[in-house]
């Protein structure tokens, strides 16, 4: 089976998806249209984007003349791919899906394209009534992640730390909350891009002509599905945005942060971490009834590599594990520090729950499984894709 991937140069999509439709069986053709999931609003941003539409187009024409093409999987928002190229890649005949990860923060962002697709894979299940609206067919696809490939030849050696890890960015609400185990001389390392940045990325920005882009298209499905009161809470937040930069950064001590860290480095360190810590909190103020949270990557990823994982708790991370036996989960700061001091304290359970979890998503969250229900829910053949054991 010949699959072209459509999706971000660089982070998590190429070593997940790709390989993951690779580890499948599949040929795989990827076609990346940036680094970042957008693109520039200069005049000359829009016209190099107009250019890339037509380089994807161009190669999703050939490798179906070619007779290589048997599904487009995208991961891609409708101010990236134009609906005219969409409306033309439609007319080739070929399975279609986007796979849209982000729902709680940026579900309208696929709703011109979205009805082209033959499925939109969602990673939650919010907001699919503004979707279906749309004339959009949302499929629910948590992420997953690739078992680690072992070898004799380069065995891994793991990174041993006593403490709690965290690996990821510097969100406001995660320098809050990893700021106070610091105070509480808890054993603390951070690796990630951005921890020591003192001005704004620049890549968070939002030119004038996507406000007024995102006002055209997504005003009224926004105000249908959400009301006013988040409406207001965005366009406040693009007005006055809020830097991730407002904790201060000695308040996260220096020593703590450990900078960016390799591919090849992930998995040494989160085997040789005591716990390695996990977020699901995404937006609104915690604690309260607006607070959102959602599973991401993290989620997986840890636990297939053999971490011991300790994320916060959500109703979506209990659909997916069940907490104390292959995951163990955190609700708010007092519970955090109780878990972090008796999991440092008990060696064995976090063994025993390590062990658990790396078994329990190697048999239910790789990304084979998730593909191989894609394919059967697009009624797709996969008599002749043989799925690969990686262990």
């Amino acid at each position: 089976m010949h699959v072209l991937t459509v999706l971000c140069k660089d982070g998590w999509m190429p070593a997940n998806l790709s390989e993951g439709w690779r580890r499948l069986g599949c040929s795989v053709e990827e076609f990346f249209y940036g680094t970042h999931m957008g693109k520039s609003w200069s005049n000359q941003g829009l016209e190099n984007n107009h250019q890339i539409n037509t380089q994807l187009l161009t190669t999703a024409k050939r490798l179906k003349a070619e007779g290589r093409l048997d599904l487009i999987f995208a991961v891609i928002y409708d101010d990236v791919l134009e609906v005219e190229t969409a409306k033309q890649l439609r007319a080739l005949d070929v399975p279609m899906v986007n796979y849209h990860v982000d729902l709680l923060g940026q579900w309208y962002r696929i709703l011109r394209i979205g009805k082209y697709f033959d499925r939109v894979a969602c990673a939650q299940m919010e907001y699919w009534k503004g979707l279906r609206r749309a004339g959009i067919r949302p499929y629910y696809m948590p992420m997953a992640a690739n078992p680690p490939v072992s070898t004799t030849q380069t065995p891994t050696k793991n990174i041993p730390f006593a403490g709690v890890l965290y690996l990821g960015s510097p969100w406001l609400f995660r320098r809050q909350m990893l700021a106070d185990l610091a105070k509480q001389n808890i054993p603390l390392q951070i690796y990630g891009h951005n921890w020591l940045r003192t001005s704004p990325d620049p890549d968070n920005a939002q030119p004038y002509r996507k406000n007024l882009h995102d006002l055209h298209y997504y005003l009224l499905p926004r105000i249908q599905q959400e009301g006013w009161g988040r409406f207001w809470e965005t366009v406040k937040h693009r007005l006055r945005p809020t830097s991730s930069l407002a904790v201060s950064s000695h308040e996260v001590p220096t020593q703590c942060i450990k900078g960016s860290y390799s591919n090849s480095d992930f998995v040494p360190l989160v085997q040789g971490a005591a716990i390695n810590l996990g977020f699901t909190h995404f937006m609104g103020i915690p604690g309260t009834s607006r607070e959102r949270r959602q599973v991401r990557l993290r989620e997986f990823e840890i636990p297939i590599n053999g971490g011991f994982y300790l994320t916060q708790d959500c109703p979506q991370l209990r659909e997916l594990f069940q907490i104390g036996e292959n995951v163990a989960a955190w609700d708010n700061l007092s519970d955090l520090h109780d878990k972090i001091s008796y999991y440092l304290n008990h060696p064995a359970e976090r063994k025993r729950i390590a062990e658990a979890a790396q078994a329990y998503c190697l048999q239910h969250h790789t990304w084979t499984h998730r593909f191989s229900r894609l394919l059967q829910e697009l009624k797709l053949s996969t008599l002749d894709i043989a799925e690969k054991t990686f262990i």
